[in-house]
């Protein structure tokens, strides 16, 4: 039998708190170094802590008598599901076993698990109706390929069953590192991640699939505290006070002049939006360098907009921050403004047709330009053109792509998407761990350039700018769209909204 009186911690993850995310290599090289320094049955002693603590979280959320079933894999995470199922009847659980894959194959470790489940009368069956709870215990965070079509099928079947679920270490078939379904992943109601929490459960399809989300370190803390992490969630609690105090003695010059810069023909509401989100959330001056055509419209929708169609280089001069690429295209006007823009030296945020621009600049040109008082947006088809590849090469490994971008043009860098990563001049990254869909429609990014922008002008660092305002942009639309009878925004929603959110 398994140890059931080893004692184990049991932690809620409160997604909203500063939280260190790692990949699977450093928690593996962890477990590893672990089983060494443990001796003889090292890892049978962290599947033993692994089960105690799935005991644990299964006798608090669904407490016995309870009708489960386990489907085990073949590696080490059945194993941990083997375990779990022997402790389970011990206490009272009807529990049954659903085996999946070619447990001849077993490693020594799960076969001992396995063993201590047949010793403890755990039934194996194909399929168990009256089940009220499934646990997911068929891949860990080894997973490192595409699903074949058997465990295809079986997750669907699981997804589809309609109860309640809790994935052992990671829901089966997500990436812990990139967080997408390798097509298709478990979508659990609970998981206890075990050791520290992979990046990919707070990523990308993660966001959908992990549910409530626990994590047991298996007496593990100290040594994990030697990893450096693959990124730091973002604490969103203590984003706010990173915007100045504003003395009563000031003035409009003290919140900073954000010139934008974009609208060419037929393209002037993504600069009119971003020109309108930097008002709204605090900048004291606002320009728009745009095409005659929307001055009219601009003036219309945000009278406090200084619009100019001439004389772009005077506008440079006075401004203190440079918004370019919303609506800018990719003709001669947009690129002759980008030749001027990128010639001063001013603090600046590149979004949109400005990525556009120096993703198809030549190498020689790139090592000239490469700055540390930019700022750039891309989404995941414009970080591929940025490091020639696809948008979902870019999906399928987001920290190393903005870990490039970075080293690449300098900077602080913003990459858009479920879980959006920021990294610093350093290289070091952080993540917002959240997303919503009401975010999903366009325009949204050219109102989070000018948030950004706004935030720059006020004296923000180009990494604090980009995380307060991932979250302001992302907690504005949450909020008002738990007001709508749909679940879409359209991005003019949020502009009127932003500075609410700001002293809320």
């Amino acid at each position: 039998m398994p140890d059931n009186t080893c004692t184990t911690d049991l932690f809620p993850v409160d997604i909203h708190q500063q939280q260190a995310l790692y990949t699977a290599q450093s928690i593996v090289k962890v477990e590893q170094q672990a089983i060494t320094e443990l001796g003889n049955n090292g890892g049978y002693v962290l599947m033993q802590r692994a089960a105690a603590a799935l005991l644990k979280l299964l006798q608090q959320q669904w407490p016995a008598p309870r009708t489960i079933l386990v489907y085990a894999g073949s590696g080490n995470n059945g194993g941990d599901g083997y375990l779990l199922a022997a402790l389970a009847r011990a206490s009272g659980y009807d529990i049954r076993l659903l085996q999946h894959g070619d447990h001849s194959r077993l490693g020594t470790t799960a076969k001992q698990a396995a063993s201590a489940a047949a010793k403890a009368g755990v039934p194996l069956v194909d399929e168990f109706p009256d089940a009220q709870l499934l646990v997911d215990a068929l891949f860990g965070t080894g997973l490192n390929r595409p699903l074949d079509k058997p465990t295809r099928a079986l997750i669907t079947q699981i997804n589809q069953s309609g109860k309640p679920v809790l994935a052992v270490d990671i829901p089966s078939g997500l990436s812990a590192d990139s967080g997408a379904a390798m097509p298709v992943a478990v979508k659990a109601s609970t998981t206890l991640s075990f050791i520290g929490i992979k990046s990919g459960l707070l990523m990308q399809d993660g966001l959908d699939h992990c549910g409530e989300l626990w994590l047991s370190p298996l007496q593990l803390d100290s040594a994990l505290a030697g990893t450096k992490p693959a990124c730091q969630s973002i604490a969103a609690g203590s984003l706010r006070h990173r915007l100045p105090q504003r003395a009563a003695n000031s003035h409009k010059g003290h919140f900073g002049h954000v010139l934008v810069i974009g609208g060419d023909h037929g393209f002037g509401g993504a600069a009119m939006m971003t020109a309108q989100a930097a008002v709204n959330c605090g900048a004291g001056m606002v320009s728009l360098y745009s095409r005659s055509e929307h001055a009219g419209a601009m003036l219309t929708r945000q009278p406090e907009v200084m619009v100019s169609s001439t004389d772009c280089a005077r506008l440079l001069q006075t401004a203190d921050v440079i918004a370019i690429g919303p609506g800018l295209g990719t003709q001669s006007w947009g690129q002759a403004l980008m030749v001027q823009a990128l010639a001063t030296n001013k603090p600046m945020l590149l979004d949109a047709d400005a990525l556009n621009y120096i993703a198809g600049l030549a190498e020689s040109e790139l090592a000239t330009l490469k700055r540390q008082n930019w700022v750039l947006t891309p989404h995941p088809g414009e970080a591929g053109r940025l490091l020639k590849c696809s948008g979902q090469d870019i999906q399928q490994d987001r920290l190393a792509a903005i870990r490039k971008l970075q080293q690449r043009f300098g900077g602080a860098i913003l990459l858009k998407g479920a879980g959006t990563l920021i990294s610093d001049q350093s290289g070091d990254v952080r993540l917002l761990a959240a997303a919503s869909p009401a975010l999903a429609s366009g325009g949204m990014g050219d109102v989070l350039s000018g948030i950004i922008a706004a935030l720059l002008a006020q004296g923000l660092t180009g990494v604090d700018a980009c995380q307060l305002g991932a979250w302001l942009h992302l907690n504005t639309a949450v909020r008002l769209a738990r007001q709508q009878p749909h679940p879409w925004l359209v991005a003019t929603d949020l502009i009127p909204q932003l500075k609410l959110q700001l002293i809320n």
